[in-house]
């Protein structure tokens, strides 16, 4: 072949070769409504046993950076979990609940060392809240979305409200909180504590520890709890002005009577706010036994947080048994069937 004539038609070959990289996207985009629907499986341990059986894997569908919200669902929500948990652990009922609703679900395991990475939560809550700070702009980045939805549990409950009223505001569209700390007193809501309040002033020593206690590193386990009040140094950024609420975001707080760690009396705060609504399960399903563990697995929980991401498609929430630590028992109805035990 003339040397002319090769050169030729190398260039073409290398131009033609270039404009197809440039044209092809580097990733294609997810639709969330051609996801393959998931089994739900309302067990606390659901998320713990897919975890052993794949290890170092988010939940199928779950921290996916091509989805794109539907007009239908415009805002991701992002999962946090509870001290201790982790992004896949905590949430084996939760996640696939969303995904099936089409929602694009983003569910970091934040608060994590190196050795210990499947452990979360065991900073101090200002990490906490740092680290997720910058995750909610990665992820309103990767979507296009203005705003994000926030779903947590326990202490995830705590960072979700930081991220809403005092690094990103207006970021934040709503905040479900299943089980944790928005205000109230701990005398009041666990009965131990409330039989010998005449005696100690708890929130009293509460408050003068918390205030003693500098932020920053401490050489003992979970710190991060010493700071879930109104007294520490980042309590007191989150209830400046009276509240941990902040004006433009929706507030839907899930507690249960049988929470030993985080009961309703100090679920919610005192007084009235027009952006926060609280269902105390046991209010509406007597059959509803679920503890701490198990409130994140509970099929009434479940609908009440889709009803309040969604509630254009509000349906009437299930009363299902659910046992603490376990569980729902049974094979529970699917959502939108109103059924009781």
């Amino acid at each position: 072949m003339p040397r002319a004539r090769f050169a030729v038609t190398f260039v073409a070959a290398v131009a033609a070769a270039t404009a197809s990289l440039v044209a092809a996207p580097i990733a294609s985009a997810t639709d969330p409504a051609t996801r393959l629907s998931q089994p739900v499986t309302y067990t606390a341990e659901m998320g713990g046993i897919y975890q052993i059986t794949h290890p170092e894997q988010p939940w199928p569908g779950v921290d996916d950076w091509s989805c794109q919200p539907s007009p239908q669902h415009p805002r991701p929500v992002i999962l946090l979990h509870g001290t201790g948990a982790n992004g896949v652990n905590n949430w084996g009922t939760i996640a696939p609940s969303l995904l099936n609703e089409g929602y694009c679900v983003f569910a970091p395991t934040y608060g994590a060392t190196p050795l210990f990475p499947g452990i979360g939560a065991t900073q101090r809550l200002t990490d906490h809240v740092n680290e997720m700070t910058t995750y909610l702009d990665r992820v309103l980045d990767a979507t296009g979305a203005e705003k994000a939805e926030v779903v947590g549990h326990s202490l995830g409950v705590t960072v979700g409200m930081h991220l809403a009223k005092v690094t990103s505001p207006g970021r934040i569209d709503g905040v479900v909180s299943i089980g944790g700390f928005a205000g109230g007193g701990s005398a009041e809501g666990l009965p131990g504590l409330a039989s010998l309040a005449p005696v100690v002033d708890f929130e009293g020593l509460a408050a003068q520890v918390s205030r003693e206690v500098p932020d920053g590193p401490l050489p003992m386990p979970f710190p991060s709890l010493l700071d879930v009040n109104e007294h520490s140094p980042t309590g007191q950024k989150l209830f400046a002005g009276g509240s941990p609420f902040h004006h433009g975001t929706r507030y839907t707080l899930i507690a249960s009577i049988f929470d030993g760690l985080v009961p309703p009396a100090m679920s919610f705060p005192k007084g009235n706010y027009p952006n926060v609504t609280t269902h105390v399960l046991q209010d509406t399903c007597r059959q509803n036994g679920a503890d701490h563990a198990a409130l994140y697995a509970d099929p009434q929980t479940v609908d009440l947080m889709l009803n309040a991401l969604d509630p254009a498609t509000t349906v009437a929430p299930r009363c299902w048994p659910t046992t603490p630590i376990i569980g729902a028992l049974g094979a529970v109805p699917t959502r939108g069937a109103v059924a009781s035990y």
